[in-house]
């Protein structure tokens, strides 16, 4: 079973690699302000994960935890392909990616057990305001990823993909909120 700093580590390092797939997109588009902001706060949000998961470290770290045994399970097989799905998005993430390919990359990397991690991770580690920030925030960004997919994709699938994503999430919201 891996250690708390091996999956605190190993999700960071996911994190980032989805925040400069998000970057690499707000440049790419910079043409259009209202798809640079989209792109960027995209980023932003993969930002503040990486934050909020810092800090927990940090907290752990001084309170001699993250050597135990992580309450939550991560397979190396997982890391692996999460690994490799952002790996060959960033390599699809060429300049000139058409943006619906670009919108199609950002909802098969939402739809990863990537963000439920984070928020499993946020939630067992005992940072409950930040497990429900962070599920807010995902709610409020899969909300704009879905108007975007709307306005610029002609492929219907992908819209009822993204808002049974959107709405998953929001149910999970409203379910902690009622605790």
């Amino acid at each position: 079973m891996p250690t708390t700093r091996e999956v605190l580590e190993a999700t960071i390092a996911l994190e980032k690699q989805s925040m400069a797939l998000y970057a690499r997109f707000a440049k790419t588009f910079a043409h259009d302000r209202a798809l640079q902001d989209f792109w960027f706060a995209m980023a932003r949000d993969e930002a503040r994960h990486v934050g909020a998961l810092d800090l927990v470290t940090t907290v752990l770290d001084q309170e001699s935890m993250l050597d135990k045994a992580c309450p939550i399970s991560l397979e190396d097989a997982t890391i692996l392909r999460l690994r490799a799905l952002l790996e060959k998005a960033q390599r699809d993430a060429a300049p000139g990616i058409p943006l619906e390919r670009a919108l199609e990359i950002a909802l098969e990397v939402e739809e990863t057990e990537l963000e439920d991690l984070v928020s499993e991770l946020l939630k067992a580690l005992q940072a409950p305001d930040e497990y429900e920030r962070c599920l807010r925030l995902l709610v409020h960004d899969l909300g704009e990823l879905s108007y975007m997919i709307e306005r610029h994709s002609h492929d219907p699938a992908l819209l009822t993909r993204c808002d049974a994503l959107v709405n998953r999430h929001a149910e999970t919201l409203r379910r902690s909120s009622a605790k």
